[in-house]
């Protein structure tokens, strides 16, 4: 249990977190749910967090939307069991099992790499998606590292050999820091995920899991005029990792993609920022003074 304070909209209130879980296969996915409006928005988190991050939205959208907030493999209680692939089909199956029985469009919102999951959505099912609100979203810039690492053999046997043996990666990252070809948060954003072997483990798995989720960005442009979905980006004007200027290349010259941008880093996912995201999905909130 949390106690959440929502600006000047909402007092102390607790925010009882829901877990669930779904039998899928042979895996349990774990799940969160909030609010009790009458729209689906189903959430996806960013690497290394969980469905309930997501608890900081309950008091901004409980009255209009139903948020169904799933742990993705490797994360969270949920338990995979299917090998290193989650595929696209694995959670369409997923979804249409959470979604109320409804021919209704349900909504999306996704939080870095929870992004680049509702954008490959997105493109597989404009049908089914109402509107689209993106915090920080990895998928909007091609990741050669990750492609080449988990759609290659030369690239797999190299990223499980460097998990196991990461010291040359440890300094090739110290000195591309040192010589300004990275930024020094990039570096920091880095190390944290790769510093401990439990946690490069993770990585190798996630990274394997996630690996079909590849959205095509001018498809996706196409798509979005063709069904008129809004599709609403927030960035943080200090983000080193995923930048605003990632999100104005997707945009071009399309009006019912929207950016934003605050004053803040990455970590958008907070509950002093709860009313701007909430605004992605029209929800006309006051915002702290």
């Amino acid at each position: 249990m949390n106690l959440y304070t929502h600006h000047s909209l909402i007092s102390y209130r607790f925010v009882f977190p829901m877990k669930k879980v779904l039998q899928h296969k042979s895996s349990q996915i774990a799940y969160y749910t909030y609010g009790s409006g009458n729209d689906v928005l189903f959430c996806f988190h960013g690497y290394g967090l969980t469905g309930e991050s997501f608890a900081i939205m309950q008091p901004v959208l409980e009255t209009d939307y139903t948020l169904i907030c799933i742990d993705l493999p490797f994360h969270g209680a949920t338990n995979w069991q299917e090998g290193l692939s989650f595929s696209e089909e694995d959670l369409w199956e997923v979804l249409l099992l959470l979604k109320p029985l409804s021919d209704k469009p349900f909504s999306l919102m996704g939080y870095s790499m929870g992004g680049r999951i509702a954008l490959s959505l997105l493109e597989k099912h404009p049908q089914q998606i109402k509107q689209v609100a993106l915090v920080a979203p990895d998928g909007l810039k091609f990741n050669w590292w990750q492609a080449i690492s988990t759609r290659t053999a030369v690239g797999n046997l190299l990223f499980r050999y460097t998990m196991q043996h990461p010291q040359w990666l440890f300094a090739l990252i110290r000195v591309a820091s040192f010589c300004k070809l990275i930024d020094r948060s990039v570096e920091v954003f880095t190390l944290l995920y790769i510093s401990e072997e439990q946690e490069r483990q993770l990585l190798y798995k996630r990274w394997h899991a996630m690996r079909d989720y590849a959205p095509r960005l001018s498809e996706l442009r196409k798509l979005i005029n063709q069904y008129k979905i809004p599709v609403n980006l927030l960035f943080g004007a200090y983000d080193k990792v995923i930048t605003t200027n990632q999100g104005y290349a997707f945009k071009k010259n399309e009006p019912l993609i929207t950016i934003r941008e605050l004053k803040c880093g990455h970590q958008l996912i907070k509950e002093k920022y709860a009313a701007e995201v909430g605004q992605l999905l029209g929800k006309n909130i006051p915002t702290a003074i």
